[in-house]
């Protein structure tokens, strides 16, 4: 039988690396081992951790400053220990936070003279202390402004109000390390990975957990996004180091479990809302894969290969790609210590209009709430922008300084449905349902950019309703036998109704048992492999208690190495100043010998005077 081909607007999109010249040279990026992307950007500037001596710094280059970065290009330095992680405000795009080992989080502005600076960017205009260690990751909230979250290896993670520097929430709970945290698109839960092997999905604002699940069993790292409202991506390892992709739903329930593929370095996953497309890069490789989430599967598109291996990747937010070349993802790669790259994924179209079908709204960068606003309880949705104005404008740049995004640039979009509640829990209400007889079939479902349109047709009254209606003759009355028929239709319609729901029920009911079946046999599968690799292990003589004191013992050697790299850092700062002394007190020095050998010969002088006055004082007194 032939193959179906699955229809989809992405199936051909392709990746391309921008040339040379293009690309941000002569670059000192960070050579940390922490897990980090080392690069974020946004349409006006690309930030990157920086190899900084005695200290942290991270660099800021203007997107249109490609090719070899001067030697003295300005950093932007005060943290004590090495910059982990940056990310710009998703509403300023000159406003960006850093976070560091030194346990804190800055928030800086970018100088308007950036590109002619000379000196260093040294004061921030926020300081957010608080933190017990380091501070690894750091994340905006999409909808209020000003809300930022840090998670920390004190493990915890802190909600700051930035405005007043205040930490306004602290999620626990955490048996280790956390590796990555995500905010969902609403802004209101903050999904969390940790080095315990755990997920949790937290209330930001009350610090609740909402739900903990089991995650990946290796002992590597792991990652999670977002996939709209109500499902969860996840990145990381198996007990065997094979590298895993998993999608969960809103009650951390799993969905979908990949398998990738076997290789040391962390997958990212990087997910793009508007197109439904999730990219995920290796670490380490040069590989990037693409599926489709639809219908809570993962569609493979295809994979962009490249013999350099990336270190990191930033992605651009929608508001900043090129539409007119039908562009819907842009990457900055690290590609070495010293380069990144440019990545641009195109749709290979040729047009010469904006292509609606492939570019629905994107984030406007405007706040929805305020940070009171949001931390009194208030929930909104994203602002949403038009892509055609980007398509007409250009690259949508905002904050201090930018032309402000006009009103009628902006869609209304209603909150997500659910994609995994039941239709029968969407539809409306029995009180509000019309009886079977009058019954009109159901409008066709607009789009969220047609529901705020309203026809014309719709804002007109007809003319025959401003007339006063004529008296109409009474009718004659109905046969009894009608009115019967007429009402034992209204109830074979409503058992009618009645017993469509009920097999609607029965399907559901069957599809949630056939889907309990497929995770019990998948389970039972799982525990077999499980067991054949415990009954290996037990047949090389390695015991569960000698696998946890190895994982132990190498977290406590990943732990001694942070706190050997933070000493080594304050040693080379207290070498540093005591290299200056000491260059102080040899320049002394040389100047107090260069002042004994002028006494010196001042004294010589002295002598000579002092002895030919008594050789006169003897030829006077001889003379006498």
């Amino acid at each position: 039988m032939a193959s179906v081909v699955r229809a989809s607007k992405y199936r051909h999109v392709f990746g391309t690396t921008a040339k040379r010249e293009d690309s941000f040279e002569n670059l000192r990026v960070a050579t940390s081992a922490w897990d980090s992307n080392f690069v974020t950007a946004n349409p006006k500037y690309v930030a990157v951790n920086w190899a900084a001596s005695g200290g942290g710094a991270f660099c800021i280059v203007p997107q249109a400053l490609t090719g070899k970065l001067r030697g003295d290009f300005p950093v932007f330095s005060a943290h004590q220990g090495a910059v982990l992680d940056t990310a710009f405000s998703p509403f300023d795009d000159n406003v960006i936070a850093s976070a560091a080992e030194d346990h804190q989080v800055m928030i800086w502005r970018v100088p308007e003279d950036l590109e002619e600076r000379e000196e260093d960017v040294t004061e921030p205009i926020k300081v957010l202390r608080g933190h017990g260690r380091k501070v690894g990751h750091v994340a905006w909230n999409p909808v209020a402004e000003g809300v930022l979250a840090a998670s920390s290896s004190d493990n915890t993670v802190r909600i700051w109000d930035v405005e007043s520097a205040e930490v306004r929430q602290t999620l626990g709970g955490f048996g280790d390390t956390v590796m990555s945290i995500a905010w969902s698109p609403d802004g209101t839960q903050l999904a969390a990975t940790c080095r315990d092997k755990k997920l949790r999905i937290f209330d930001a604002r009350t610090g609740r957990v909402e739900h903990e699940a089991a995650s990946h069993t290796g002992i590597k790292g792991s990652r999670v996004v977002w996939l709209g409202a109500d499902r969860l991506a996840t990145t990381g390892f198996s007990r065997t180091s094979g590298r895993e992709l998993w999608v969960w739903d809103a009650a951390l329930a799993p969905v979908t479990r990949m398998d990738v593929d076997t290789s040391a370095g962390m997958l990212m996953p990087f997910y793009d809302a508007g197109t439904r497309v999730l990219y995920v890069a290796g670490k380490g490789d040069g590989n990037i894969r693409y599926y489709e989430f639809a219908d809570d599967k993962l569609h493979f598109l295809s994979e962009l290969q490249s013999p350099e291996p990336q270190r990191g990747l930033g992605v651009l937010p929608r508001r900043g790609i090129d539409v007119p070349r039908c562009e819907v993802m842009r990457f900055y790669k690290v590609a070495s210590n010293s380069l990144v790259e440019p990545i641009s994924f195109r749709v290979p179209r040729k047009a010469e209009s904006f292509q609606s079908d492939i570019y629905p709204p994107a984030h406007a960068g405007c706040p929805s709430l305020s940070a009171e606003e949001y931390f009194a309880g208030k929930c909104a949705q994203p602002k949403m922008v038009d892509m055609e104005v980007i398509y007409r404008d250009g690259p949508l740049v905002v904050g201090a300084g930018a032309p402000p995004v006009q009103s009628s640039a902006f869609v209304t979009v209603s909150a997500p449905v659910s994609v995994s509640a039941p239709v029968a829990q969407r539809s409306t209400p029995a009180s509000q349902q019309p009886t079977p007889a009058t019954q009109s079939p159901a409008p066709e479902r607009q789009s969220p950019v047609s529901q705020t349109r309203t026809p014309a047709s719709q804002t007109q009254t007809p003319a025959s309703q401003n007339q006063t209606p004529q008296r109409q003759p009474s009718p004659a009355p109905e046969p009894a036998e009608l009115i019967s028929l007429r009402e034992e239709t209204a109830r074979l319609q409503l058992a009618l109704n009645q017993a469509q729901k009920a097999a609607t029920d029965a399907s559901t009911r069957e599809r949630t048992t056939q889907q309990q079946l497929d995770d019990a046999s998948r389970q039972l599968s799982e525990h077999e492999q499980t067991a054949r690799k415990l009954q290996a292990q037990i047949d090389a003589g390695v015991s569960a208690d000698q696998l946890h004191a190895v994982e132990s013992k190498l977290q406590a050697a990943v732990d001694d190495a942070d706190s050997l790299r933070v000493d080594l850092d304050r040693a080379s700062t207290q070498a540093e100043e005591y290299r200056r002394k000491l260059e102080q007190a040899t320049n002394k020095a040389s100047e107090h010998e260069k002042t004994s050998a002028g006494l010196q010969k001042d004294l010589q002088t002295a002598i000579q005077a002092a002895n030919a006055l008594a050789l006169a004082a003897e030829k006077a007194v001889d003379n006498l």
